[in-house]
């Protein structure tokens, strides 16, 4: 390698380390900080390719950002720059939420009693945004009611696969068929990375289930790894699908509750003070969760660790199967009208996550109990902050926690 590119390579790094330092706000604020930091001031890619990256993310499950930042680290460096700008994208979030994990030990949570509304506001503010951003008909409103009502309904990790590949295959055949059929075969594909990804998920969960009576001290972290893996495989539409996943599957989902709803929503309110990628929130509640089981600070590190690495290695794979072959990808379009049906099951999963997080606020007493008053007025405030001024978010975690504090 020559000196001047390594010293380009390292510059990168750089520019990696000042996104993510900087990129607050989900995915759509991470994309709008690669496009200034990586297109209009580094001229790494062009803002086409940037859209173009971003489209294929869309299309495939996992972190859509963190999965664009891969690709432009890969066609800057091949797959070890990628895998190294994936570490520094990540581990500044990822550090943050294990620090917050661990202090539940000692901090008083009540202080964070308001940042259950306030993460309600945020999750049903990105709900709206996201309806608002497809196109609504008779289809896409049919599958976003009835993917929303059934996991509403029914509180089981199950169901999530079935109500993706329902909302496909509704589009597939139902939706807009004004496209162009391509018949080519994909030429030169790589299996090995996609062929890991899935022999992980399948080896982690016989892994659990044959150490799960004889050896629980074992199984129980390798299931919780199993568990979140299986998530960060099958997400399509960000990290509030995300959150809607880990609600369902560690607060709702009987057989474990890894987390109470109230440490659920501070850990979606403390996500949004932090830079970085979303999906970290995954360590938080792996942290937590090996709290529950009752391992000391030691063992919720470790569970910090498994949540990340689970939730963003199945993405990573893929994209180092998908990348390679994208030019031939990009031109079936069908892949596209897949999408469309999937992202509007996706959109039912958050409004579903609406619904189950706002349950204990209807049965709070609002008869001379200030406290639920304000929890309703922070919840309209949050709303009206996130869609009428460009406050950041960090700039309202931090209100919200003091008022905690004063009350």
């Amino acid at each position: 390698m020559s000196q001047f590119k390594f010293n380009r390579k390292i510059v990168f790094l750089k520019d990696i380390l000042s996104a993510s330092l900087s990129s607050f706000g989900g995915p759509e604020m991470h994309l709008s900080v690669f496009q200034k930091k990586f297109v209009e001031e580094k001229a790494y890619i062009t803002n086409k390719e940037l859209l173009e990256l971003n489209s294929l993310t869309q299309i495939l499950p996992g972190p859509s950002s963190t999965q664009t930042l891969i690709c432009i680290a890969y066609k800057m460096g091949g797959p070890s720059l990628a895998f190294l700008s994936l570490l520094i994208w990540v581990l500044p979030a990822a550090f943050l939420m294990s620090l917050f994990a661990i202090s539940t030990n000692t901090l008083d949570l009540s202080i964070f009693k308001f940042l259950g509304p306030m993460a309600l506001a945020f999750i049903t503010y990105a709900a709206f945004k996201m309806t608002k951003s497809v196109k609504l008909n008779q289809l896409s409103i049919s599958v976003i009611i009835i993917s929303a009502i059934c996991s509403f309904l029914f509180h089981t990790p199950y169901l999530f696969p079935v109500l993706l590949i329902f909302g496909a295959f509704i589009n597939v055949n139902f939706g807009d068929k004004n496209f162009v059929p391509n018949k080519n075969p994909l030429k030169n594909i790589k299996w090995a990375n996609l062929t890991l990804m899935l022999g992980i998920l399948i080896f982690a969960a016989i892994l659990g289930a044959l150490t799960k009576n004889q050896f629980p001290q074992i199984s129980e972290p390798i299931r919780l790894f199993e568990n979140t893996y299986r998530m960060g495989s099958m997400v399509f539409g960000g990290g509030n699908v995300l959150n809607s996943m880990i609600l369902t599957e560690f607060v709702e989902f009987k057989q474990k509750q890894y987390l109470t709803h109230q440490e659920f929503t501070t850990g979606l309110g403390l996500l949004q003070a932090i830079p970085g990628p979303t999906f970290t929130l995954a360590t938080f509640a792996n942290g937590i969760a090996m709290k529950k089981m009752g391992y000391d600070i030691s063992g919720q590190l470790i569970g910090c660790g498994i949540g990340t690495i689970a939730v963003f290695l199945p993405g990573t794979l893929l994209i180092f199967f998908l990348y390679p072959i994208w030019g031939q990808i990009k031109t079936y379009p069908i892949i596209y009208r897949s999408l469309d049906g999937i992202i509007f099951a996706s959109i039912g999963f958050l409004w579903s996550s609406v619904l189950v997080m706002s349950k204990p606020y209807f049965y709070l007493n609002y008869t001379n109990n200030i406290i639920s008053w304000i929890s309703l007025l922070i919840f309209a405030m949050t709303i009206l902050l996130l869609r009428y001024t460009k406050i950041p978010a960090l700039l309202i975690v931090i209100m919200t926690i003091v008022i905690g504090f004063i009350f």
